[in-house]
């Protein structure tokens, strides 16, 4: 499976340059993310990515994070509540464990504390969904093993997309928002493509992220 990078994708938008605007405004296709034409003209084409980083954000004053529950929006239809499940937790537990010893992770908004956002999705611009269902995964399990075991699955994996947000916990202010759809990028999974490669692949991510991430904080 190429890069299962999703997870990378998920705190990059603190140190991306791209501080665009377009003229689509309101909700993000699955209306997991408002201030849609905030981000810049990367949604919905070939290997690009959307972004948003406040202009001038000092990103020094924060000493904490929070995260918000995982979401899910999905519209492929046969995705069971487990599988759905399974991508939330390995999103969740890979940031955690990446900030873990490098900023505190606290459950309260403080003036020092950003808030992450963070869904999983199938609902991207240009491509006909059916009705989707929005699911927060409030303490999302890990319980699949083996392999994907479905062509179905196997191609839901290979092209669900990220998107997130960081928000001041307080203000709620957008400091930062990324969508990551790559619809010409493969992340080729087949039914015999296991759990394990999945969620070693979002745990890289997640460490190439954070390096990302305190970079610009300049440690």
């Amino acid at each position: 499976m190429k890069s299962f990078h999703l997870i990378a994708t998920a705190l990059t938008a603190v140190v991306s340059l791209a501080v665009s605007s377009c003229s689509t405004g309101g909700r993000s296709p699955s209306g997991f993310l408002d201030n849609y034409s905030q981000l810049d003209l990367g949604y919905g084409t070939a290997d690009t990515v959307a972004s948003f980083l406040k202009p001038g954000v000092n990103l020094q004053k924060y000493d904490s994070v929070m995260f918000d529950p995982v979401t899910t929006v999905v519209a492929t239809t046969g995705i069971s509540t487990e599988v759905k499940e399974q991508l939330a937790a390995y999103l969740s537990a890979s940031l955690r464990s990446q900030v873990s010893g490098n900023i505190r992770v606290v459950n309260t908004p403080g003036a020092t504390t950003l808030r992450v956002r963070t869904a999983f999705t199938d609902v991207i611009e240009g491509v006909k969904a059916g009705p989707a269902i929005t699911t927060v995964h409030s303490n999302p399990q890990a319980r699949l093993s083996g392999q994907l075991g479905s062509a179905e699955v196997a191609a839901f994996v290979s092209n669900v997309s990220f998107e997130g947000e960081i928000l001041d916990s307080v203000t709620g202010e957008r400091i930062s928002a990324l969508i990551d759809h790559r619809i010409g990028v493969k992340r080729e999974a087949t039914a015999g493509t296991s759990w394990a490669s999945v969620r070693s692949a979002t745990n890289q991510g997640a460490a190439r992220l954070w390096k990302r991430f305190e970079t610009a904080r300049g440690n």
